[in-house]
């Protein structure tokens, strides 16, 4: 559950994350980490040297499936929490890949049809009310008490507009996704505290991460076992 101190700290480093955005190689480098866990070799992060030791910020991973002509949502996971970014793309890379309690694990004969996106959470402000925000430009935190009990949830920037939400509709569903089953009233929407964020955000499919990398490690490993069956053959 989010804390309102946490949203104090995010806001306390506006100015840095500000100056952060979101790059390819961040998805090379969740690409990197999902295919080393699957196929049992070691990962390292060269992919992220361009990034300081020292920067933090509040992040989501998502990946999506591609089917027919469409990607679907397939595990997103990720932290409001400023986090040191060299450590936590790759955290979260394999946490939304293989911990999604939504979904089932993320496995190797899938990886061909995956898409990453890295999202970096930067600009967040007070809102004056619950609707003090404008769908497709800013995401969400929202914070209320109800019967004793403390609820929050966010969406990220591009969930509102995805779905084709109005903002009252967004809020309705957010509150739901908090875990507040009762009816949105007027009162508790009164009670509802917001804060708005924007996202830095890249997306890149497998077939990019093969381009980039020069090279299909699936393929090299298939290729690879396929000899070693021809050997096993001739040799028997």
């Amino acid at each position: 559950m989010m804390k309102k101190s946490e949203l104090n700290g995010r806001q306390e480093n506006n100015k840095q994350n500000d100056a952060l955005a979101a790059s390819a190689e961040m998805c090379l480098h969740c690409f990197d980490v999902i295919l080393a866990d699957l196929m049992g070799k070691n990962v390292t992060d060269w992919n992220l040297e361009s990034i300081p030791a020292t920067s933090t910020c509040p992040l989501f991973v998502t990946w999506d499936k591609k089917s027919g002509e469409q990607y679907h949502l397939r595990g997103c996971i990720g932290t409001l929490a400023p986090r040191q970014l060299r450590v936590a793309i790759g955290e979260y890379a394999r946490t939304s890949a293989f911990r999604d309690h939504r979904f089932r694990s993320i496995s190797l004969d899938e990886v061909q049809d995956l898409r990453v996106g890295v999202s970096l959470l930067v600009n967040y402000e007070d809102c004056e009310d619950c609707l003090d925000w404008i769908v497709g430009v800013h995401g969400i935190v929202i914070h209320f008490d109800h019967d004793s009990k403390h609820y929050s949830a966010t969406f990220l920037p591009e969930v509102a507009a995805e779905q084709g939400w109005t903002q009252k509709e967004a809020i309705r569903s957010l509150v739901h996704k908090a875990g507040h089953r009762h009816n949105l009233t007027n009162e508790l929407l009164s009670k509802i505290s917001c804060t708005r964020y924007q996202s830095s955000k890249i997306q890149l499919n497998y077939v990019e991460y093969v381009s980039r990398l020069g090279k299909n490690p699936i393929q090299d490993v298939e290729n690879t076992s396929n000899k070693k069956n021809w050997r096993n053959f001739f040799s028997s």
